[in-house]
C-alpha cells in the first residue's frame, strides 16, 4: 500500500468527521426528544400541542403548554391508553415495532460514532490497513440502520414535527459523511501500481 500524505486528503477527513460530528449531535438530540409525532389542536384561530410521543414514551400537555405527564413503554405496555396512535393493528404490533425502531436507530448512532472516530484516525500515520476501510464501513451500516429504524417507526407514528427532522437531517449529514469518507480512504491508501515494481519474468 501508498501512504498519500497531502493537504486535500487530510481536508477530506476532516470534512467528514465534521459532517459526522453534526450528524451524531442530531440523532443523539432527535431520538431523545419526544416530538416525533404531536397532536395539535385549534383554539381561537391557535394551535396548541396536547400530546406528543417518540419510539420510547409519551407526554401529554394542557392547551396551555403545561406538561401533565410522560409515560414510557417500558413501564406500561398499553400504549393505546396513552400514545396518539392512528395506525392499523393492534398494541402489540405497535410496541413491536416500536421497539425495532428504537433499537435501530440506537445502533445507527452508535455507528455514527464508530465511522467517525476512525476515519478521524486516518490522519495518523503508521496505523494498520484495516483502519482505513472501518470508517466508511462504519458510516454505511450507520445509514442502513438509520433508515430501517425510521421505517419501521413510520407503521406507527407520523413524523410530524421537529425531532423526526432533526433525526432525517442526521441521517443526510451522514451521508455525507460517508461518501466523503469513502474518498478520503480512497486517497489516502491506494494499491501500488504493479508496473514500477521490480516482478522477475518466469522463465519458460
Amino acid at each position: 500500500m501508498i501512504l498519500h500524505n497531502n493537504n486535500l486528503s487530510i481536508t477530506f477527513i476532516i470534512t467528514s468527521v465534521i459532517f459526522g460530528g453534526i450528524a451524531l449531535l442530531l440523532a443523539c438530540v432527535g431520538i431523545g426528544t419526544p416530538n416525533w409525532q404531536s397532536t395539535q389542536v385549534i383554539i381561537d384561530g391557535q394551535r396548541h400541542t396536547i400530546s406528543t410521543a417518540n419510539f420510547f414514551y409519551a407526554c401529554s400537555s394542557y392547551t396551555n403548554g403545561t406538561l401533565i405527564s410522560c409515560k414510557h413503554r417500558s413501564s406500561d405496555r398499553n400504549i393505546n391508553q396513552y400514545y396518539p396512535i392512528d395506525a392499523r393493528w393492534n398494541e402489540t404490533e405497535w410496541n413491536q415495532h416500536l421497539d425495532g425502531a428504537a433499537g435501530l436507530c440506537i445502533v445507527g448512532i452508535v455507528f455514527i460514532f464508530l465511522g467517525t472516530i476512525t476515519t478521524l484516525l486516518m490522519i495518523i500515520e503508521g496505523l494498520a490497513i484495516w483502519i482505513y476501510l472501518i470508517g466508511p464501513i462504519g458510516l454505511f451500516l450507520a445509514c442502513l440502520f438509520m433508515l430501517a429504524g425510521m421505517a419501521e417507526g413510520a407503521y406507527v407514528l407520523y413524523y410530524n414535527d421537529y425531532a423526526a427532522n432533526l433525526y432525517q437531517t442526521a441521517h443526510l449529514f451522514t451521508i455525507f459523511s460517508f461518501l466523503v469518507s469513502c474518498i478520503s480512504a480512497g486517497r489516502r491508501y491506494s494499491f501500488p501500481d504493479l508496473r514500477e515494481m521490480n516482478i522477475p519474468l518466469r522463465k519458460q
